[in-house]
C-alpha cells in the first residue's frame, strides 16, 4: 500500500515539473527572443508537417540568420528549422477573412526554401519587421497588394 502512495506522489511531482517546464518554455519564447506569432502554409511544392491551407493554430517563429525556426504543437515543443534561400516579392496585406487570429491587418511574405518549396508566412502588422528578418528589402518594396486579395 505504501508503494502505491509513493508511486502516485512521484507521478504527480513529475507531471507538475513537466507542466512547469512547458509553461517556462512558452513564456521564454514570448519574452526573451525576437519571436513572432505566425501561421504558415505551403504555396508551392511539398513540405512534411505543413499544409496548403492556413492552419487553425498559431505558431511562433524566429530568425537565426537565414534560418526560420518555427515552434508548433502543444506547448510549442515541436521545432522546425527552415533554411530559407530568398524572399519572393514584398510583404503584402492579407484580407482579415483569409487568415484568423493575427489581428485586424495581417501581412504575409512568401519565402523560398533551400529545398525548393515555397511557404507563405503570415503575421500581424505590428510584427512586420520581425517577419522580414534578414530580408528587409521585402519590407522596403511598396505593397502592391497580393494576387489572392484582388
Amino acid at each position: 500500500m505504501v508503494w502505491i502512495v509513493a508511486a502516485l506522489s512521484a507521478l504527480c511531482i513529475f507531471t507538475a515539473a513537466g507542466t512547469a517546464l512547458v509553461v517556462r518554455h512558452m513564456i521564454g519564447l514570448r519574452r526573451g527572443h525576437a519571436s513572432f506569432r505566425c501561421k504558415i502554409r505551403v504555396r508551392g511544392g511539398w513540405l512534411s508537417g505543413f499544409q496548403t491551407t492556413w492552419p487553425k493554430r498559431i505558431s511562433r517563429a524566429m530568425w537565426a540568420r537565414d534560418v526560420l525556426i518555427v515552434f508548433r504543437g502543444f506547448g510549442l515543443l515541436k521545432m522546425w528549422p527552415l533554411a530559407v534561400a530568398s524572399a519572393e516579392g514584398a510583404v503584402h496585406n492579407l484580407p482579415r477573412s483569409e487568415v484568423s487570429r493575427l489581428g485586424s491587418d495581417p501581412v504575409a511574405l512568401v519565402l523560398v526554401l533551400d529545398d525548393g518549396p515555397r511557404l507563405q508566412v503570415a503575421a500581424s502588422a505590428e510584427e512586420r519587421d520581425l517577419l522580414c528578418g534578414p530580408y528587409l528589402v521585402a519590407d522596403a518594396i511598396p505593397d502592391r497588394g497580393s494576387q489572392s486579395s484582388r
